[in-house]
């Protein structure tokens, strides 16, 4: 069964398929540290690629595109 997290508008993702499409350095910086859940890892990383790039994350929208 796949690992879903919610991201801020209320849309389930597959936790696994989110991580494929992070920005590598991005997802390694943030690995380094410790999180208590998925759910936590994704909503940082989301903070973390707006900070980034300048933009929300795809996978962070209401109406996400994969």
């Amino acid at each position: 069964m796949a690992n879903i997290v919610i991201n801020k508008h209320g849309v389930k993702i597959d936790y696994d398929a989110a991580v494929n499409l992070m920005d590598d350095d991005i997802r390694e910086q943030l690995a380094r540290q410790t999180w208590s859940s998925d759910q936590d890892f994704f909503e940082a990383y989301a903070i973390a690629h707006k900070r980034v790039f300048g933009d929300e994350w795809e996978l962070a929208k209401s109406n996400p595109v994969w």
